[in-house]
């Protein structure tokens, strides 16, 4: 026996709302799944920064005067050794990271590990950089930065800006921190932190812009902590609230400097002594900040 037009429309509009109740639930499976691997890739960097100091005595740089990243360095501790043995540690020729040479195809090439997952950008956008392939975790400098370079902090905001060096972070320009000075505790100090990448987001002429290895605005800074700008394309400052590109109110040049993610409610932090955790956006402020500083005897995490 057939079914009648009545059955039918009762059948599908039985599956109907089968599939709206369980197409959330499919979609929340999803993200957390992508949730998991950014975490996984978010402990691989910090265990392979382990390696680092292990080899070095020190972990490495934030940036250089040679305008590279930890990214960079890292490289040979994340099984891309032979990647870094191409880089071209020079500024002139072709070790400018537009010129065409192995500089511009390490920027060009996809590191897996740097991208969050949940990151809906594509692998390559032209921004300074032909085919520069976005990243999506930045070293975390300070728990006061405000802006870029001292020039540009906003009236309000404390006088500490990511140009600086001898900042109370992790990773800075020319810095080489030791287990040893990180004094509030390698379980209380971040290392790295989760950026809501996204270059066509502006504010105040400001792009949320986050980019792996090769960093050309750096090119005129100076170990004395002056020139150059665009640290913030792989450096962070807990000064930020987490997602604080949500916050209108915020000046550009603070807001660049902020983590937060494509996660629901929050972003993914890989702290110093290896461990991964998912920080809410709700996170008391205060709290949060301390996380940023190695060396500030602040209220630590509970």
């Amino acid at each position: 026996m057939g079914f009648t037009l009545v059955e039918l429309l009762v059948v599908l509009t039985i599956v109907a709302l089968l599939t709206a109740l369980l197409l959330p639930a499919v979609q929340s499976a999803r993200e957390a799944a992508r949730r998991a691997q950014c975490g996984n890739n978010l402990k691989q960097l910090t265990l392979g920064m382990h390696h680092y100091h292990d080899q070095i005595g020190a972990f490495p740089f934030g940036f250089s005067t040679l305008e590279q990243s930890w990214h960079a360095m890292l490289l040979p501790y994340i099984e891309q050794e032979a990647l870094y043995r191409t880089l071209i540690f020079q500024e002139s020729g072709p070790g400018n990271w537009d010129s065409g040479s192995a500089n511009t195809k390490a920027c060009q090439t996809v590191i897996p590990v740097f991208r969050c997952p949940s990151l809906p950008l594509p692998e390559h956008v032209d921004h300074d950089i032909p085919q520069r392939v976005p990243n999506s975790y930045n070293g975390i400098a300070s728990s006061s930065a405000a802006s870029d370079d001292l020039s540009t902090v906003p009236a309000g905001y404390p006088r500490v800006a990511l140009e600086q060096i001898d900042l109370d972070g992790m990773l800075y320009g020319n810095s080489a921190i030791r287990m040893a000075d990180v004094t509030d505790g390698t379980s209380h100090t971040v290392l790295f932190g989760e950026m809501h990448t996204n270059p066509d987001f502006q504010k105040d002429g400001q792009s949320m812009d986050y980019w792996q290895i090769g960093l050309p605005h750096t090119a005129t800074w100076l170990p004395g902590g002056i020139g150059g700008t665009e640290y913030s394309e792989a450096l962070a400052s807990t000064l930020v609230p987490v997602n604080g590109w949500k916050d209108s109110t915020l000046p550009g040049m603070v807001m660049e400097l902020g983590c937060g993610s494509y996660h629901p409610g929050g972003a993914m932090f890989g702290f110093v002594d290896g461990s991964v955790r998912f920080l809410s956006e709700t996170v008391d402020h205060q709290l949060y900040r301390s996380l940023g500083s190695r060396n500030g005897q602040e209220t630590t995490w509970p």
